[in-house]
């Protein structure tokens, strides 16, 4: 009787051991998967911006030549 007791703390215990080490793997999991998000966000953002930089850009090159243009209509 004393012996089945032995094996089953045992069981328990590996079994405890392995919960363990699985919510271990999984919270690693997670951060590394809010890491890449957090990462992916920030680029978006960094891309965005500079694309809105370079629509204003664009934007304010068009005004010069339709300004350019009309002088030379002028002219």
């Amino acid at each position: 009787m004393d012996k089945n007791i032995q094996e089953t703390e045992k069981k328990a215990l590996r079994a405890i051991k392995i919960s363990i080490a699985s919510i271990v793997i999984s919270i690693f999991l997670g951060i590394l998967s809010l890491w890449v998000l957090l990462n992916q966000v920030t680029v978006s953002v960094g891309i965005d911006k500079k694309l809105i930089k370079i629509e204003k850009q664009m934007q304010d090159m068009q005004k010069l030549k339709s300004i350019e243009s009309s002088k030379l209509e002028s002219n």
